[in-house]
């Protein structure tokens, strides 16, 4: 075959009209625009410009300041995202410093994607029988940015140089509600409260009634099991034992607990003491802890008694007036937020940040709330067209990957003809429907 290069406008990534179409109808993000910022000449591209250019370069799995380049010459890029011109890398580098340095942007992000959250009708919900909870999930994940020396860039829990950012993720279906970068070797529960509060407000703005947050032991502490008393949303934490004898949890255990099905020379009991106070202040009222005890007798793998038997312990805090083994339930689908961590660190590939400055870093990772709710957005609806589907999909999520994949690198051709732009697809794109079904409610 013999190649050769056209005059045709023909794209590899034209599913970038879908998520421009959501990130440009952001009127909250345009307030970017009202900010006064020095070193900016009139007739410049917008401030929102800036960080919808951004946002696109993350919807299409691109994550340094380079991988604007390609798009400079990219007329769908520059319309779908309604840019005035696709800027340099030069000039995105700059102005992304400038506007990390400037009060009130990363409000503007938060609002935005509290704009572009309140489009969904159906986050994913817990069931249990006695009622139905939309999980806010929040957990710290390290990002490993071995070998730079970014600022503020540490040691981390996982032991690699890196930062530790803390993430919120709404629903089951993992849209993330907030985030904020942290230096990798920052405690989890150091600015955690101040965190939640914000995801509160956010929660409260979302219209949310049933919320149910979740934490890992790194965040058992006093102040924040207050907070979230007094905004009576429900919580679940892993309790941190500390100096806590697990003798005596197997005692109480024995005494109050519900012995559950299991191995021969195995005992698990489960139950709930309303006893205890968060943090060991006695001034706070109590509050319900379930407990998970298991003692094992034998050695699992050669059925040996052992000579002192194993305990293992795990204790939760939580004001949910649900079963205690309900309650260990909806604490294990917390580890589902794993799953969100990797794909924004594999799917769109934000794992090395793109900038040498902490602020910088902190407002792209804020921009990328954006660029993730937009793929989730359009991968949820996509799978609400059953019927149009080119293969059949019995999930309830698809990752970014495949969303990515299937619906933003997409082939297309851009014609004009009498006044009017026109995206082309191939005969045989198996996609199609459901990108034209899609593009209508956006």
């Amino acid at each position: 075959m013999k190649i050769q290069q056209g005059n045709e406008e023909i794209n590899s990534n034209g599913g970038i009209l879908l998520a421009g179409g959501l990130l440009a109808g952001l009127n909250s993000l345009k307030e970017a625009d009202k900010m006064v910022m020095d070193k900016v000449k009139k007739g410049q591209i917008s401030h929102s410009g800036i960080l919808r250019s951004v946002a696109g370069l993350f919807c299409l799995g691109k994550t340094d300041f380079t991988d604007i380049e390609a798009q400079r010459e990219d007329v769908l890029f520059r319309q779908s995202l309604e840019l005035s011109k696709v800027p340099s890398e030069e000039c995105l580098r700059q102005r992304l410093n400038g506007l990390a340095m400037t009060g009130g942007t990363f409000d503007v992000v938060d609002a935005a994607n509290l704009e572009l959250l309140s489009q969904v009708e159906d986050y994913g919900c817990e069931k249990t029988p006695y009622a139905t909870y939309a999980p806010v999930d929040i957990d710290v994940s390290t990002m490993d940015n071995s070998g730079s020396h970014k600022e503020k860039v540490s040691w981390t829990y996982q032991n690699y140089d890196g930062y530790a950012p803390i993430f919120a993720y709404l629903g089951t279906y993992g849209y993330m509600l907030a985030n904020e970068l942290r230096p990798g070797s920052q405690h989890c529960q150091k600015g955690t409260t101040e965190f939640v509060a914000k995801c509160l407000a956010a929660v409260e703005k979302l219209g949310i009634a049933n919320a149910l947050f979740r934490f890992d032991s790194g965040n058992d502490d006093a102040s924040l099991a207050e907070l979230l008393l007094k905004s009576g949303h429900a919580f679940i934490i892993k309790r941190n034992l500390r100096h806590e004898r697990l003798e005596q949890w197997l005692a109480t255990a024995r005494r109050v607990g519900e012995k559950m099905p299991s191995r021969d020379g195995k005992n698990v009991y489960v139950g709930m003491v309303s006893h205890l106070h968060p943090g060991g202040r006695e001034e706070l009222d109590p509050i319900f802890t379930v407990f998970e005890v298991t003692e094992r007798l034998t050695d699992v793998a050669t059925g040996e008694d052992l000579l002192l038997p194993e305990i293992e312990v795990n204790t939760f805090w939580t004001n949910l007036p649900e079963e205690a083994g309900t309650i260990i339930k909806l604490y294990h689908r917390h580890g589902g937020s794993e799953q969100f961590h990797s794909e924004l660190k594999s799917d769109i590939g934000l794992e090395r940040m793109p900038s040498g400055r902490f602020a910088t870093n902190n407002l792209v990772l804020r921009v990328v709330l954006l660029a993730y709710n937009a793929l989730r957005i359009i991968g949820q609806r996509a799978l609400q067209m059953k019927e149009q589907l080119p293969v059949t999909l019995k999930v309830e999520r698809r990752r970014l990957r495949s969303v990515m994949q299937d619906l933003i690198y997409i082939g297309c051709k851009l014609t004009r003809h009498a006044g009017v732009e026109i995206l082309k697809f191939g005969r045989h794109c198996p996609w199609f429907r459901v990108f034209e079904r899609i593009y209508a409610t956006v």
